[in-house]
């Protein structure tokens, strides 16, 4: 049974998600080109572009991030927590 989905009202990712996956990895210590090959992106060109919010992430690739980082998902996707260590931000 197909399911319909109304793509004008899917909710926006967060604003500050490009800055954090470039956080994750900067702290992982790899280039772009380095770290696209431990997330399956295409090469170092789209982390430049996902870390500058010039591209979405796919989920695929997202999920890796996520995966390397070793945070939780929430601080992850809400703007208003750190990556690091979850404290509410201004």
């Amino acid at each position: 049974m197909p399911v319909d989905i109304d793509y004008l009202n899917l909710p926006k990712l967060p604003q500050k998600l490009p800055e954090k996956l470039k956080q994750i990895r900067e702290r992982s210590g790899l280039t772009p080109e380095e770290f696209a090959a431990r997330v399956n992106a295409k090469d170092g060109k789209a982390i430049k572009k996902y870390e500058s919010g010039k591209a979405e992430v796919p989920v695929s690739v997202f999920m890796r991030y996520w995966k390397l980082s070793d945070v939780p998902l929430e601080n992850l996707m809400n703007d208003d927590r750190d990556l690091w260590f979850g404290h509410r931000v201004k």
